[in-house]
């Protein structure tokens, strides 16, 4: 495994702030949203205020909107106010957050006074721990045990992202054992195991090999939005290696509608969840109404709030309010309605 710095971690980590930011990195549009509509019923039979977001998730285990703000950074000096203030906003509106990746907490204990901090701040906010796959390989279940508690976490989020650890200069594209691993966590840990992309998505044979392991839900996070191909190239110079390869790749992946619709008729054992260019709670909408269960926003949320808090309460808002505005106008009262009604369909080119 590569060995990096303290101060090489903390360098990587903004650099991938930075350049999430940048519209070249987003493969904005690609998702595939404009291929769905929504049917629109004039006659709701119903007022807007008797419109509700709360959902149940985790096989009815848990209420919640169905609204996550992904997991997006740790570990390093800006992150400690960043997840402080996306916490707060979070326990302000009821979405649930995942917190960025843990794994520098696997070799320095001072890594988790940040969720200390951020558990002051936001006490009742429902976590979601945050581990890559390739590290989770190498770890014990008490290990992650440990990573889960630091945050008082709901449930545990295993990411996988092959394509990223590949073009990472740093990177640890060593995913040998993986599904082994994640079926020990989860007979092991004691809480709700997720597993989730990074932007590349799932294809039908990938979901068929998580069926029986027991997670309990699958992000699809499809293509469509932050491309981490993309910005791993990015941190490389011209002329290198990984930056050139990185332009072969720069749209690989599986579009988020596509995977959404393919992982829905599989009829899997795990809750789907998606993220991947969600940018509306229009966008929301449409992926509930095909049949995700939760669903999950970073860069717009990242954005807003590195503005400030007043654009990040006025965004959640906003796509809270566009997602209402969804569920009335297709006769829905809740989420479950919506995904009952089949109020969706393929738009006609």
């Amino acid at each position: 495994m590569h060995s990096e710095s303290t101060a090489q971690f903390e360098s990587r980590k903004v650099d991938h702030i930075r350049l999430a930011l940048d519209v070249k990195n987003q493969a904005s549009g690609q998702a595939g949203f404009e291929r769905v509509e929504l049917l629109h019923e004039a006659f709701p039979e119903l007022d807007f205020s008797q419109v509700s977001l709360m959902h149940r998730i985790f096989k009815g285990e848990l209420e919640s909107k169905p609204l996550l703000v992904s997991s997006m950074t740790a570990g390093h000096h800006q992150a400690v106010d960043l997840n402080g203030r996306l916490a707060e906003a979070c326990q302000r509106h009821g979405w649930l957050m995942g917190v960025g990746s843990q794994r520098r907490e696997l070799r320095d204990s001072s890594a988790r006074q940040e969720w200390k901090e951020v558990r002051r701040r936001a006490p009742r906010v429902k976590l979601l721990g945050n581990l890559g796959l390739s590290q989770l390989i190498r770890t014990s279940t008490e290990d992650v045990r440990r990573l889960a508690d630091s945050l008082e976490a709901s449930a545990m989020i295993i990411h996988s992202n092959p394509l990223q650890e590949c073009l990472q200069p740093e990177g640890t594209p060593d995913f040998a054992g993986g599904l082994k691993a994640l079926e020990k966590l989860v007979k092991e840990l004691g809480l709700p195991v997720i597993v989730k992309e990074t932007g590349c998505g799932f294809s039908a044979q990938s979901l068929s090999r998580l069926k029986g392991l027991g997670v309990m839900a699958v992000d699809i996070s499809g293509f469509g939005g932050t491309h981490w191909g993309r910005i791993e190239g990015g941190r490389s110079q011209p002329g290198e290696l990984h930056h050139e390869a990185a332009k072969s790749f720069a749209n690989w992946g599986i579009g988020t509608v596509d995977g959404l619709s393919e992982a829905v008729q599989m009829s899997p054992d795990y809750e789907i969840w998606a993220s991947g260019g969600v940018r509306s709670g229009r966008d929301v909408a449409i992926l509930l109404a095909m049949g995700a269960q939760v669903v999950g926003l970073a860069q717009p949320i990242l954005k807003s709030a590195l503005e400030g808090e007043k654009e990040l309460d006025f965004l959640m808002s906003l796509i809270e309010y566009e997602l209402k505005v969804a569920l009335f106008c297709t006769g829905s009262r809740s989420v479950e309605q919506l995904q009952e009604k089949k109020v969706w369909r393929w738009r006609k080119v």
